[in-house]
C-alpha cells in the first residue's frame, strides 16, 4: 500500500526536484564566483601594469585617498568665495630644505618643461590636474604670469602632473600633455595646457582621447602623433613619477599642490590651493631673504 500512495510517490518527486534545482544554483553560484574572481585578478593585473605593478598601486590608491580628503577641505574652503579677494588667507610658512642634487633633478628630467628663466633663483612647481577646478581658476586668474614678470627673471615655472583618481579623463589627459610636450615642446606644451584648461570640467566630461588630441591638433600638433601616443601609454609610468616625487618629497596630497624652491639655498616652502598672486609674492620675498 505504501508503495503506491500517491502522496508520498509526489513527495519524493518534490524532493527530488528540489535537491535538483539546489544542486543546479550551487554549481552555477561556485562557477559564477570563478568567474568573477578571475575577471577580477586579471582588471588587477592590467591596473598593476599600468603603474608599475603592485606597489606604486597600492601607494596611488593611498595618495587618491588623501587626495579626496583634501579635495573636499578645499571645496568647502574655496568654492563659494569670488572676486579677487578669494583665498587670502595664507597658510603658515613651513621651512624645509632640500640638497643641490634634488633641486636639480626637479627641472631635469626629458618630460619636464621650465618656463621663463632657466638659471632663475626661484623656481615655481605646480603639481596639478587639468580636470581640477582650482587649477583652472589659478591659470585663468593669470597669477602665474603677474608673479613671474614681477620678479623680472628671478622666477621660472614647472607644471607637474597630479592627476586625481577620482577626476575621470585626468591621467589621460596628463598623459597626453607630455606627448604634446615630447612632439612640439616647451612652449606648446604650455599653450596646450592653457587651452586644455580653458575646456576642462571636473565631472569627466572634459575630453576624449580623441578630442584631446583635435585639440592639439589646433596647435599645430601632429593630431594622429599625439593619439598614438596616448593609446600606447607610453607617459603612464612618468606620471606616477611626478605624483610620487610631489607626495614623497612635498607632501602633496591635492591639487594645485605649489611648491616653491629657493634654488641656490635648497629652502622651500608650499602653497596648496588658487591663491592670488600676492600669497605667492609674499612666500617668494621669504626665500629671496
Amino acid at each position: 500500500m505504501k508503495e503506491n500512495n500517491p502522496i508520498l510517490q509526489v513527495g519524493v518527486s518534490v524532493m527530488i526536484w528540489i535537491i535538483t534545482i539546489l544542486a543546479t544554483y550551487i554549481i552555477v553560484e561556485l562557477k559564477t564566483q570563478d568567474v568573477a574572481n578571475d575577471v577580477i585578478n586579471k582588471t588587477l593585473t592590467l591596473e598593476y601594469e599600468k603603474v608599475g605593478w603592485k606597489a606604486n598601486y597600492e601607494k596611488i590608491n593611498e595618495i587618491q585617498k588623501q587626495q579626496i580628503i583634501e579635495w573636499l577641505q578645499q571645496y568647502d574652503a574655496q568654492w563659494w568665495s569670488a572676486g579677487s579677494d578669494q583665498n587670502t588667507a595664507t597658510p603658515p610658512t613651513q621651512w624645509w630644505e632640500i640638497s643641490t642634487d634634488t633641486i636639480k633633478s626637479i627641472s631635469s628630467w626629458d618630460s619636464i618643461y621650465v618656463l621663463w628663466n632657466p638659471d632663475a633663483e626661484i623656481t615655481w612647481v605646480e603639481y596639478s590636474d587639468i580636470e581640477c577646478p582650482f587649477c583652472k581658476r589659478l591659470h585663468e586668474s593669470w597669477a602665474i604670469e603677474e608673479v613671474i614678470e614681477a620678479y623680472d627673471g628671478k622666477v621660472n615655472f614647472i607644471f607637474k602632473q597630479f592627476p586625481l583618481g577620482f577626476h575621470k579623463q585626468a591621467q589621460m589627459e596628463a598623459e597626453a600633455s607630455l606627448c604634446v610636450g615630447e612632439l612640439s615642446g616647451t612652449d606648446t606644451f604650455y599653450e596646450f595646457i592653457t587651452q586644455a584648461f580653458n575646456g576642462s570640467k571636473w565631472n569627466g566630461e572634459s575630453y576624449t582621447k580623441e578630442s584631446i588630441s583635435e585639440l592639439a591638433g589646433t596647435l599645430w600638433v601632429n593630431k594622429d602623433e599625439v593619439l598614438s601616443c596616448i593609446e600606447s601609454w607610453k607617459y603612464t609610468q612618468e606620471v606616477a613619477k611626478q605624483m610620487d616625487e610631489g607626495s614623497t618629497l612635498f607632501g602633496i596630497t591635492g591639487t594645485p599642490g605649489n611648491v616653491l624652491i629657493n634654488n641656490k639655498t635648497g629652502a622651500w616652502d608650499k602653497l596648496p590651493g588658487a591663491y592670488p598672486a600676492s600669497a605667492f609674492k609674499e612666500k617668494i620675498d621669504a626665500l629671496l631673504q
